[in-house]
């Protein structure tokens, strides 16, 4: 291979050599990777024990809810995001509990980000103090969410903010998952509902506030602890397909066979056993694709 190298260099020399090599990376690497051209996509991250979801539009947006617990999320995007754009459009924290926001200050120190969208909820973790110093450091528009307000994407795809129902900045909380930011992703008719951390009890008052959460596609809240199902509120998000984002042979026993047995009847894919896990949302209909 050495010899071969050489023999190029002597004939075509070294700039036009090294153009060419250039070429020919570029074009293995394009190959590997698959751009998510004229379609809606939902990347569900592979991050071990955390949330990452990755939301690609058909006007070229991303998306991204949640980080993760460490800069292996950088990994996964880089499958998805090509290395000569390194541009995030919007990211939502749904609360700031480590394995949530930790990836979050990888994310911030590699790409720009546009726009931020948190509670806004009082807690002091390095990790969260970090996420929030960068935001100001960097320049990121960053606004507290609650229901009602809502995200335009372009090209027909929006996000609504489902919860907290009422705004929560600069508030302490006992239980920082009850915080969680929701948020339903619509395109073509079709949806999909991200839960965050989000536990039973909160998830009454969503369902009492008679916002709309059916949903084909279900992000299952804190990684199917036993904390996180309600039946009634399955049985109203109605959804085909659920995703369980979860570190394998985690401390924590995730997903439990509580979790389990509430979503029987759903397809469930989970990223400790598959990786990430891919769909694309189109007009009436989701589909697996990864």
């Amino acid at each position: 291979m050495r010899a071969i190298w050489q023999y190029i260099r002597k004939i075509l020399g070294n700039t036009l050599a090294l153009a060419i090599l250039t070429l020919l990376v570029f074009a293995v690497w394009s190959a590997d990777v698959k751009p998510t051209e004229n379609g809606l996509f939902v990347h569900f991250l592979s991050v071990g024990q955390g949330d990452a979801e990755l939301i690609q539009t058909p006007s070229h947006q991303n998306v991204l809810i949640d980080g993760g617990p460490d800069d292996s999320v950088l990994v996964e995007l880089d499958k998805f995001i090509p290395f000569y754009s390194r541009r995030i459009d919007a990211i939502v924290l749904t609360h700031p509990h480590a394995d949530h926001v930790a990836g979050l200050v990888s994310v911030l120190k590699k790409y720009q980000v546009k726009t931020a969208y948190i509670s806004g909820v009082t807690y002091s973790t390095d990790e969260y103090l970090e996420f929030l110093s960068l935001l100001k450091s960097k320049n990121v528009s960053t606004k507290a969410v609650k229901a009602g307000d809502k995200l335009d994407l372009g090209a027909g795809v929006g996000i609504s903010f489902l919860f907290p129902l009422s705004e929560v900045s600069g508030t302490s909380m006992d239980n920082i998952n009850n915080s969680s930011v929701v948020t339903k992703l619509s395109y073509g008719g079709e949806s999909a509902l991200f839960m965050g951390d989000l536990e039973a009890e909160a998830q009454g008052q969503l369902l009492a506030s008679g916002q709309e959460i059916r949903s084909s596609l279900y992000k299952v809240p804190h990684h199917g602890s036993k904390d996180s199902v309600s039946v009634d509120f399955l049985k109203a998000v109605n959804s085909k397909f659920a995703v369980i984002e979860v570190g394998k042979d985690n401390k924590f026993g995730h997903p439990t066979t509580k979790a389990l047995a509430a979503l029987s009847g759903i397809q469930v894919f989970r990223t400790d056993q598959e990786g990430t896990v891919s769909f694309e949302i189109g007009q009436n209909e989701v589909k697996k694709v990864k």
